[in-house]
């Protein structure tokens, strides 16, 4: 029987996936871009409650508007407009970090902008949440359109 590490809770939903050293890279992907596709979705309704469980007590955010512990990223969330409103996520990329860590790896499209975002994943029991989330703007090239 496989131990239960990935378990994310939404209402009535429950999604349970097996450990990270049972998962294949494409699962352990799978699984963790889930609940990062869960929460921008939450970033867009501005769903306190869902971030209070998808946080890491010690979580931080590094955007432009600062670095950002905990109660910071739950107050932004609430108090500050979405800069994201019609996005797209590609070029995903995994790293796992032992069977407690992983970061996630992929880009952001919106508006003609470009964001290279990470969020590097720690497991406490059978959960994951976010410990770090980061977002950095691609450098235009000389002679592209804004």
């Amino acid at each position: 029987m496989k131990r239960v590490c990935v378990r994310a809770e939404r209402g009535e939903m429950v999604i349970i996936v097996p450990c990270v050293h049972t998962l294949s890279m494409e699962d352990l992907l799978t699984a963790l871009f889930d609940i990062e596709r869960r929460a921008w979705r939450a970033a867009d309704t501005r769903d306190a409650e869902f971030y209070r469980e998808y946080l890491a007590p010690e979580a931080l955010v590094v955007s432009p508007r600062g670095i950002l512990d905990r109660e910071g990223i739950l107050r932004d969330l609430v108090e500050n407009p979405n800069e994201f409103p019609e996005y797209a996520i590609m070029d995903e990329k995994v790293v796992p970090l032992g069977e407690e860590g992983a970061v996630l790896a992929y880009t952001v499209s919106f508006g003609g902008q470009i964001f290279y975002v990470s969020t590097a994943y720690t497991r406490k029991g059978d959960r994951w949440r976010a410990a770090f989330h980061q977002r950095t703007p691609a450098i235009q090239k000389p002679g592209s359109e804004s």
